[in-house]
């Protein structure tokens, strides 16, 4: 691309569709921040409450937002509030609206276009594939470079045929005019690559700070009145479907480890059904649900478990490809992690050996897998070791400063 026309040098303005910002996009602007970059991050209207971060600038009060898109996400919003987000009729519903309504490429792009030309940055950086038309659009402009920040394998999702093949339409017809191209793990950054051709494709890795290692606790022990030996496997992040939720709490039926005990750590729409079919099989003395917490509170009580789990399912190619916030906050808290043999997983936790994976499709393999993961006390306790190493290796700290670089050879 040519050399961007005047604007502020140090500014740089992140476009995300995200209501509560992605714990990636809050770390990227910190470490900018740290650096001399000024950041503003434009995001979607809040539901309720008012933001603690005065980076973020909210959508929805722009006049020249097109009527109707404006009235498409007042709608949406009112539906969010009445129907499970990722039950069988929501999703329908946003299927049928994506194929029959709404131009997914134009929808995003009149939201959010008014709002990003109120700025003349030296950087547009859209966080994920909703927001790369109109952050391109922005970039050309006013002249500025323009980042790409892929999250996952967007059009990979689990979308119909036509979804998919329109997403992937709209990454092609962009993709290209981006000056750099960013991505969550090795395994996207080559799909990407091999898509469209592209010269290069940058990892950062979805990593926590770990600069102070949060000390190990008693703390669920005491939360849930369990007794000293009782060995702690977390489950922690929203309780969504298509994470394979169930299939985890019902394997706690079949394992055999009298000590091995469940928390699930988190809210969502699941959370009642899980505890439902917790009680239906006389599992409420193995199975524990504990509140969400604030993400600056998460790793210390991360650290009270003595295990991580991460049970997903290869239902799509990018949940094939995931590497979820998760693994990394494991990571972070010191615990070795029992996971699904998925690639990238595979590629955290067996060949840096700090955990397990397997199959974990149905409820006694998976507790086959529990029962085998702490059947070893001496290579528990290797796992537990080379994760404290694992830690200091794959954290924010060094991943923001691959971040850095990056920018810095845009200015």
């Amino acid at each position: 691309m040519s050399e961007p026309a005047q604007g502020d040098n140090r500014l740089v303005v992140m476009l995300t569709a995200d209501r509560q910002i992605d714990r990636r996009i809050t770390l990227e602007a910190d470490s900018l921040e740290s650096a001399g970059w000024q950041v503003v991050i434009v995001g979607m209207p809040l539901d309720s409450g008012q933001d603690h971060d005065a980076r973020v600038v909210r959508i929805g009060g722009d006049a020249g937002a097109a009527r109707r898109e404006n009235l498409v996400l007042v709608a949406y919003r009112w539906l969010r509030g009445c129907l499970p987000m990722n039950g069988a009729v929501m999703r329908w519903l946003k299927r049928m609206a994506w194929r029959y309504f709404v131009d997914q490429e134009s929808f995003y792009t009149r939201l959010f276009l008014a709002t990003a030309l109120r700025y003349s940055p030296r950087v547009f950086v859209a966080h994920d594939l909703p927001m790369l038309p109109v952050a391109a659009l922005a970039a050309r402009a006013c002249g500025a470079r323009l980042v790409y920040d892929s999250h996952e394998l967007y059009s990979e999702q689990e979308f119909s045929d036509h979804e998919r093949h329109k997403w992937a339409e709209i990454e092609a017809r962009h993709i290209g005019a981006c000056d750099v191209v960013v991505t969550v793990n090795p395994s996207i950054a080559a799909e990407l690559k091999r898509r469209y051709a592209l010269s290069g494709v940058q990892v950062i890795y979805n990593a926590e700070r770990t600069s102070e290692a949060p000390a190990a606790s008693r703390r669920l022990h005491e939360v849930f009145g369990l007794s000293v030996d009782k060995k702690i496997v977390l489950m922690q992040g929203g309780l969504s479907a298509g994470r394979n939720l169930e299939v985890l709490v019902d394997a706690m039926r079949y394992v055999q480890n009298p000590s091995v005990v469940l928390v699930m750590l988190g809210d969502g729409l699941l959370l009642r059904r899980l505890q439902k079919l917790a009680q239906q099989e006389g599992l409420l003395g193995r199975v524990y649900f504990h509140a969400a917490v604030p993400q600056n509170a998460l790793l210390e009580l991360t650290a009270a478990a003595e295990a991580g789990v991460i049970p997903y399912q290869a239902t799509c190619l990018n949940n094939y490809y995931c590497t979820p916030n998760k693994l990394f906050e494991f990571i972070a808290a010191g615990l070795p992690i029992l996971a699904t043999d998925l690639p990238e997983i595979r590629r955290m936790v067996h060949e840096r050996e700090i955990g397990l994976v397997g199959d974990t499709s149905a409820p006694r393999k998976l507790a086959a897998l529990l029962d085998e993961f702490f059947s070893d006390e001496q290579r528990f306790a290797a796992w537990k070791a080379r994760v404290l190493v694992a830690r200091q290796e794959i954290c924010w700290e060094q991943e923001e400063k691959k971040l850095v670089e990056i920018y810095e050879a845009l200015r």
